[in-house]
């Protein structure tokens, strides 16, 4: 077994030491498909687990190898993200079982989320709340871009937001597939845009709010995301 907790959790190592277990026995499941997501409660605490499915074979080569496990790796771009400025849920811990010299099991545990919105519910606001949030989470985006990071799986439900006080906030979450480096051109970050999901009205909005955080021109913008949308 492979196991990393958080230093503010380490109380819950034991709990972890059989989230296998627990998973199984326990808990509300909030997603089931390849992947199983639960919730589980435990010392006053709600913890969101994402089981992985077990990976191909050349995905646990990979990892007994050289590559880190989707787990390990959620587990870690949030503490990066988190540092920088970025919403994402607390990490608590990853574990991995393995089972033989290929084959493994893993889990990531972080604290759920209490934001009540994803990007999927924008569509169907009045038009005006859509336009402050759409301004809002263009914002967001350009600075995560600007900042250098790259969520590879940029899709309208995996970015949660809500408002405190008098501001919209946004987190990301699936965020194994998070990658950082230069920061992100404008033809990367529109083709990430191109990611999520919405009308023609709010992808509209969004280019220009997007193209004028990161002074581009809003028309070119708006062609990008239309042709990665159209390449998908």
């Amino acid at each position: 077994m492979k196991m990393i907790v958080n230093p503010k959790y380490e109380r819950l190592r034991s709990y972890l030491r059989s989230i296998n277990v627990h998973f199984e026995r326990e808990g509300r499941e909030i997603h089931s498909g390849r992947n199983t997501i639960k919730t589980l409660r435990v010392d006053d605490l709600t913890l969101c687990v994402k089981r992985y499915a077990p990976p191909s074979l050349r995905g646990r080569l990979a990892c007994a190898l050289y590559k880190s496990s989707k787990a390990q790796r959620a587990y870690m771009a949030p503490l990066l993200l988190r540092e920088r400025g970025f919403e994402s849920p607390e990490p608590v811990a990853f574990v991995t079982y393995r089972t033989g010299l290929f084959r493994s099991s893993s889990y990531f545990i972080c604290l759920q989320s209490d934001y009540r919105h994803s990007m999927c519910d924008v569509d169907a606001l009045p038009p005006a709340e859509r336009a402050e949030v759409v301004r809002a989470f263009a914002r967001f985006a350009a600075r995560l871009h600007e900042d250098g990071f790259l969520h590879r799986d940029f899709s309208s439900g995996n970015i949660l937001y809500d408002r405190r006080g008098d501001r919209l906030h946004f987190a990301l979450v699936d965020t194994n597939t998070v990658r950082c480096g230069r920061a992100v051109s404008i033809e990367k970050g529109c083709a990430n845009l191109a990611h999520l999901s919405g009308s023609s009205a709010f992808f509209h909005e969004l280019a220009a709010a997007y193209a004028a955080e990161r002074g581009a021109d809003a028309d070119r913008c708006e062609r990008l995301i239309r042709r990665a949308r159209a390449a998908r």
